[in-house]
C-alpha cells in the first residue's frame, strides 16, 4: 500500500504545483493597470514584458510573484513531509523529500509555461526557476543571481543573462551531487543545499541535477526566438519603462 499512497501523494503535489504555476501574475498585474499584457510588447506574460510595458515596479513585482509561486508550494510540501506523520505511509527512500519538492517545482514550471488559466500561453520560466533555486540552495542562487546581474551590466539583455546563467547553475549543481556520491553521502549532512535546521534541510543529489537539467532545457527552448535574434544581432536591450502611462514611473 505504501507504493500506492506514495504515487497518490506525488500526484497530488504535481497537480498543486501545476495549478500554482498556472497563476498568471503578469496578466493579473496588467489588469490592475487596465490592460491585457498579452496585447503589448512580446505578448509574453513574464516579468520582462511587464516591465517593458508597465515599468520597473510592475516588472519586478511580477518576477517576485513568479518566484514565490514556486518557492511557497515547495516550502509547504517540505513542511508536510518533515512535520506531519504522512511519511509513515510512504515508501522509504533516501531522497524522498528532495524528490517531492523537485516534482512540485517542475510542475510549477509546466504550469507557468502552459498555464491552465491563460489559454496555455505563459512565460519563459526564469523567475520561477529562480524561486526554485533559492529554495533548494541559497548558495546556488547567489552564484546564479550574481552571474545574471554581471551579465546584465555587460549586455543589458535579460534573454542573454537567462540563457547563460541557467545552464551555469546546472553545471554548479554537479558539486553537491559529487559530494553526495563521495564524502558527504549522509542524507543529514550539509552539502550545499537548503539548511535552516537539522530537521529542516535539503541534502542535494542527482535528483536536483536532473530537475535543473530539465528546467534549463525548457527555459532554453522557450528562448528559441531570442536566441535566433541574438545570432542575427537583432535582440533589443532590456529597458523597463511605462509605455502606457509614463506618469506612473
Amino acid at each position: 500500500m505504501e507504493i500506492l499512497y506514495t504515487i497518490l501523494f506525488m500526484l497530488g503535489w504535481m497537480i498543486l504545483g501545476y495549478l500554482c504555476g498556472s497563476i498568471p501574475n503578469g496578466v493579473l498585474i496588467g489588469r490592475m493597470h487596465g490592460i491585457n499584457i498579452r496585447d503589448y510588447g512580446s505578448h509574453n506574460t513574464g516579468g520582462t514584458n511587464v516591465g517593458r510595458t508597465l515599468g520597473k515596479k510592475a516588472g519586478i513585482m511580477t518576477m517576485i510573484l513568479d518566484g514565490l509561486k514556486c518557492f511557497l508550494p515547495m516550502l509547504f510540501a517540505l513542511l508536510v513531509l518533515v512535520y506531519s506523520p504522512i511519511k509513515a505511509y510512504l515508501i522509504e527512500y533516501k531522497y524522498l523529500n528532495e524528490l517531492i519538492v523537485s516534482l512540485v517545482a517542475f510542475f510549477v514550471f509546466i504550469g507557468h509555461t502552459f498555464p491552465l488559466f491563460n489559454h496555455f500561453q505563459g512565460g519563459k520560466c526564469v523567475a520561477s526557476f529562480g524561486g526554485y533555486i533559492f529554495f533548494i540552495s541559497p548558495i546556488l542562487f547567489v552564484f546564479g543571481g550574481g552571474l545574471f546581474f554581471i551579465l546584465f551590466k555587460l549586455y543589458k539583455r535579460i534573454s542573454v543573462c537567462s540563457i547563460i546563467s541557467v545552464p551555469s547553475v546546472l553545471l554548479a549543481s554537479f558539486v553537491p551531487m559529487i559530494l553526495d556520491f563521495t564524502i558527504l553521502s549522509d542524507i543529514n549532512t550539509f552539502n550545499g543545499g537548503m539548511y535552516y535546521h537539522p530537521d529542516f534541510m535539503l541534502h542535494l543529489s542527482y535528483i536536483s541535477v536532473i530537475t535543473i537539467f530539465l528546467s534549463a532545457a525548457l527555459i532554453i527552448i522557450r528562448h528559441k526566438s531570442n536566441i535566433n535574434r541574438i545570432k542575427k544581432g537583432a535582440e533589443p536591450e532590456t529597458h523597463f519603462s511605462n509605455t502606457i502611462d509614463p506618469k506612473e514611473e
